[in-house]
């Protein structure tokens, strides 16, 4: 597939500066792209890139300049990039409507004919499956199961039983939704398991990454708001709530009955305890550990969680902690010995 670049212009709406005739067979990273790619230099660290890439084209933000290649000017290079990207290639396999061979569908489940249901598929009774569903080798459905209509449900995924998926959902391979959640109560000899019988009810424009596990409610549901992204190897207990348009992001983990508001961001590895809010718009950082509910519009870091810059702060003076401890020790003989 080739593009001009005015073409790419045009669908992308980015100002050009170039030749609109040039052919573009493709995008590429800054680094490794070859005459006929195209790439993107999204902040100032990258600038440098301008003069040594071997691309055509560079997607550019305002005021990055060059003499020697055809530029597009965009306020988000990053957002461009990816509208490129998608001229060039599917977001997702395309769908090949059927019903393979080998897949277990009972009676009362009706797959439509826009839909496909690969090798090895079980659907459980009850179950409903959307148009334009494509279910994919060892997935497993479960009763009374809701698929919306154009949603994508992975190799070997599991979704138990009498949970709701939206439209346009995508289930990454081997995550699993709606097991049970961690519920257990000390009898005085034993830990009594509690009935997990709630649902999870995942809204429409949800990803789920590869090996994530969403637990279903112990009653009433876990909910993943519409339009949010969680990556891959997250743990979503029992209860929580997550506000529409949120991003979680890989080894993130969040105890029961846990709410995120709307377009809240959880970076790598955050920790976050049970029975706590995490205000709109808010950020937590990488790695930190939440342990008391976040107004929103916050952005905070470390363990226990705390405004980003009172924390970094407290990380370099840590990180200083040695050459302090040497000169305390100084400061203690030299007075020691002058008393």
């Amino acid at each position: 597939m080739v593009f001009t670049l005015g073409e790419i212009a045009s669908r992308i709406g980015a100002e050009l500066k170039g030749d609109p005739g040039l052919k573009i067979r493709g995008p590429a990273t800054v680094e490794t792209a070859e005459p006929g790619d195209i790439t993107f230099i999204s902040s100032h660290k990258f600038r440098k890139y301008i003069d040594s890439t071997r691309a055509s084209a560079v997607i550019v933000y305002p005021g990055l300049q060059s003499l020697d290649r055809s530029l597009l000017i965009a306020k988000n290079p990053h957002l461009a990039f990816a509208l490129v990207m998608r001229m060039f290639f599917r977001p997702f396999p395309e769908l090949k409507p059927g019903v393979e061979k080998t897949a277990v569908i009972p009676e009362d489940v009706f797959v439509p004919e826009s839909s496909y249901v690969g090798h090895h598929v079980v659907i459980s009774s009850g179950a409903r499956i959307g148009e334009n569903v494509a279910i994919y080798a060892g997935a497993f459905i479960g009763e009374n199961t809701d698929i919306g209509e154009g949603s994508v449900i992975f190799q070997n995924a599991t979704i138990r039983e009498k949970i709701k998926i939206g439209k346009n959902v995508v289930i990454y391979p081997n995550a699993v939704i709606g097991s049970d959640g961690f519920g257990y109560s000390w009898d005085g000899s034993r830990h009594l398991k509690i009935p997990q019988a709630g649902t999870v009810v995942v809204e429409d424009d949800v990803e789920i990454g590869a090996g994530t596990t969403v637990d279903r409610a112990t009653l009433g549901a876990t909910i993943i708001g519409k339009g949010t992204i969680i990556d891959n190897l997250v743990q979503i207990a029992h209860n929580c709530k997550i506000g529409p348009g949120s991003v979680i992001c890989a080894q993130t983990g969040l105890a029961g009955s846990t709410e995120l508001g709307s377009r809240v961001t959880l970076a790598g590895q955050v920790g976050v305890g049970g029975h706590l809010k995490i205000g709109d718009n808010s950020v937590v950082e990488g790695q930190s550990g939440v342990r008391s509910d976040i107004a929103p519009d916050s952005v905070v870091f470390g363990t226990p969680a705390r405004d980003v810059f009172l924390a970094h702060k407290i990380e370099a003076i840590l990180n200083r902690l040695p050459e302090y401890v040497k000169k305390l020790k100084k400061l203690e003989s030299y007075f020691g010995k002058n008393r």
